[in-house]
């Protein structure tokens, strides 16, 4: 394809001199890989002005961009409506687009180019601060395989009458032009983005389906100052859901082959994706995409392990035209509308049903009895599948859900085969693995430094894990009855919360913190036990004394973040995190699946299990990537007994050396994509030695 480069181009078009169809549009088209437009008025019109140039620039794969007005003529409503609810019946007619234009039925070409996604449109509207702003801009931005940007602005809307017939004029920048061009080229770039992302300040940038559904386009006969009225969508009962992608939905190839996998395995398998790889997003086209092929009448049902988790489900699902019908917490909040719409899904008055819940809900007799109503294909959605395992939760899982898609980072339950093949009964193979290391390397997440930090426990901190570890050394000696028991897992629970909270934790928290009181996106993981706390001989949990020293010692904005924690105050928490007035987040357990956090830049893990799935699951949510975040930083807490306490024959040692064998193989696992991967093995080089766990870190 010929570059922009080798254009001969006038500096600005002027109707008096020039026909911008011909002289500008037409020359530009067929050379485009993209268009991007902003404008006042659109009609379809347009694309009738030019056919054979529009007719090569969406044959060759080329979309094309748009912000308009809520003013369209009638006939692009109506097109613009079937291309968002009529979409299955639009893709089956394969008609190419040369057909279409030639036909040149307006209705028809908009409703397949917005079903195609040759068209990506968006409404721009005033605020509700400034409800009668009319968005009146008009500029426009070509690119060309080869990176060239042709940006231009002036007073035409993108009409055939703006085109052909009115006096027009565009002033044009060339992204390999002069030093003023350039910049002009980068300014307008910039300033559609905004616009496209809707963070345009004084502006709405609305979706399609989330414009028709608000009632916001209204009609106008031809030509941009043709009358404009109110008229509704003429005979036409909006649905309350679609299932079509928002204009600004991309996919990266790893997602693309992960729903391809999925199909291929007949409709029901297990994708294993690194947390932060867009689990949320492939599911959600993956049901699109079925949706194109099995038509009207399917239903989503999406089920996440926590109420907070379904409630990011339902926000990103909006990005898709889907309003879920969001079941937990009191029945009476779902209940009677859950059963209209099962009821509509079945007769066939609603093209598509999406429904949020959680397991426990799910196992419920009320929300049972209406799915087994459902008349309709069903595909269930399982996030963070491997919670799914567990006998109770299994039972409750719809058997008529035709199609079927479970999703992890770690899907196989941890020292639970039976579980785990449970999972794969219900929703099939591993049909698709996408893991940290080729998300890094593909730039989906960022690299990360890693530091072990080791702290020394107390005198009477090491009497106390002495003698829990001989107690535990008696049961896995057989010097006591029967086999590991109720009383052991006592035990390994008590030492497992003396490391989690040992004292010496927090002050070297302090010593890192004190470099780092101006910076923010700060996350702190700690154990659930109890410390010394500020007043002599009275305790506190670690994660309230956390809180307490970083705010009131170092003077740092900081909140606390556990399961006590209110479900609004977590949605305002979560805000100022991310926009940084929340410096640090101290949490418990509540972040380690499902919530989004990608603004943070630094952890502080001062409490871990044993469990490969939890560290993992933390290690990618704190990798997704945030604007101006080049890396994370992680700081893992280790605590260690006297080691010359601790000899090989010693009755203890078997026993801390498994202890620390689990531990050295979550900082195998943390080092081993890490930037600094050799500096944080020599960091535990003393303790790998004196227990021999050299071959942990193979």
């Amino acid at each position: 394809m010929e570059s922009f480069v080798n254009l001969l181009l006038s500096d600005d078009y002027r109707s008096s001199a020039n026909r911008l169809a011909g002289d500008f549009f037409a020359r530009l088209l067929p050379l485009a890989c993209s268009y991007e437009r902003a404008v006042a008025f659109f009609s379809s019109s347009v694309f009738f002005t030019a056919s054979d140039e529009f007719s090569s620039f969406f044959a060759a794969g080329s979309v094309m961009h748009l912000v308009c007005s809520p003013f369209l003529e009638g006939a692009d409503i109506e097109g613009m409506f079937e291309g968002v609810f009529d979409r299955p019946r639009i893709l089956k007619e394969r008609r190419p687009v040369q057909e279409l234009l030639r036909a040149g039925g307006s209705k028809a070409f908009l409703a397949s180019a917005v079903a195609r996604g040759w068209l990506r449109i968006k409404i721009a509207t005033g605020t509700p601060d400034t409800p009668d702003r009319l968005f009146h801009e008009k500029v426009g931005i070509f690119h060309d395989s080869d990176g060239n940007r042709l940006a231009f602005s002036g007073s035409a809307n993108e009409s055939k009458s703006a085109w052909l017939d009115n006096f027009e004029r565009v002033d044009v920048f060339r992204s390999w032009g002069a030093e003023l061009e350039r910049t002009k080229v980068k300014r307008l770039t910039l300033q559609f983005d905004e616009l496209w992302r809707n963070s345009t300040p004084g502006l709405m940038v609305w979706d399609p389906a989330e414009a028709i559904k608000a009632g916001i386009l209204r009609g106008r006969q031809r030509g941009p100052d043709a009358p404009i009225s109110s008229i509704p969508l003429v005979g036409r009962q909006v649905p309350p859901e679609a299932l079509l992608p928002a204009p600004d939905v991309h996919l990266f190839k790893h997602q693309d082959e992960a729903i391809r996998a999925w199909g291929e395995s007949g409709g029901r398998a297990v994708l294993e994706m690194a947390t932060g790889s867009g689990k949320t997003i492939t599911a959600l086209t993956l049901a699109s995409r079925l949706y194109d092929g099995v038509g009207p009448g399917l239903a989503v049902l999406i089920v996440g392990p926590y109420i907070h988790l379904i409630d990011q489900w339902c926000q990103v699902a909006a990005q898709f035209g889907l309003t879920p019908i969001r079941c937990a917490e009191s029945l009476v909040t779902w209940r009677f509308e859950l059963q209209a719409a099962v009821r509509s899904l079945n007769i066939g008055t609603r093209p598509v049903l999406s429904i949020a819940t959680t397991p426990n809900t799910l196992a419920s007799p009320t929300f049972q009895q209406i799915l087994q109503r459902l008349q309709r294909p069903l595909l269930i959605i399982g996030d963070e599948v491997h919670n799914y395992g567990a006998p109770s939760v299994a039972a409750a899982l719809p058997t008529n859900a035709v199609f079927r898609v479970g999703l992890s980072a770690t899907p196989d339950r941890w020292m639970d085969d039976e579980g785990t093949e449970s999972i794969r009964n219900y929703f099939g193979p591993i049909a698709y693995h996408y893991g940290l290391k080729e998300a890094i390397s593909d730039g989906i997440l960022t690299p990360y430094r890693y530091s072990p930090i080791l702290v020394d426990l107390q005198a009477t901190e090491i009497d106390e894990y002495l003698d829990l570890t001989r107690l535990l050394s008696r049961y896995i000696h057989g010097e006591a009855d029967g086999p590991i028991n109720e009383a052991a897992k006592l035990l390994l629970i008590r030492r497992a919360r003396l490391l989690a909270s040992a004292a010496g934790k927090l002050p070297k928290l302090a010593d890192l913190l004190v470099k780092r009181t101006e910076e923010s996106h700060i996350l702190v993981y700690c154990g659930d036990g109890q410390v010394e706390g500020p007043e002599p001989d009275r305790t506190a949990r670690q994660v309230d004394e956390a809180v307490r020293m970083i705010g009131r010692d170092l003077h740092m904005t900081c909140a606390r973040f556990t399961a006590e924690t209110p479900a609004v105050r977590r949605q305002e928490i979560l805000q100022l995190f991310s926009s940084g007035d929340i410096q640090v987040l101290v949490a418990i357990r509540c972040l380690d699946e499902g919530v989004d956090l990608p603004a943070t830049k630094t952890a502080f893990i001062l409490a871990s299990s044993t469990n490969p799935r939890q560290f993992i699951q933390r290690r990618g949510r704190l990798l997704r990537r945030a604007p101006g975040k080049k890396r994370a930083e992680i700081f893992d807490f280790f605590v260690s007994p006297p080691l010359s306490d601790i000899g090989p024959s010693s009755p203890e040692y078997p026993v801390v050396r498994r202890l620390f064998g689990n531990q050295i193989r979550r900082a195998q696992e943390f080092a081993a994509l890490a930037e600094n991967a050799p500096q944080a093995r020599a960091a535990l080089r003393d303790v790998t030695t004196h227990f021999n766990l050299f071959s942990e870190w193979s």
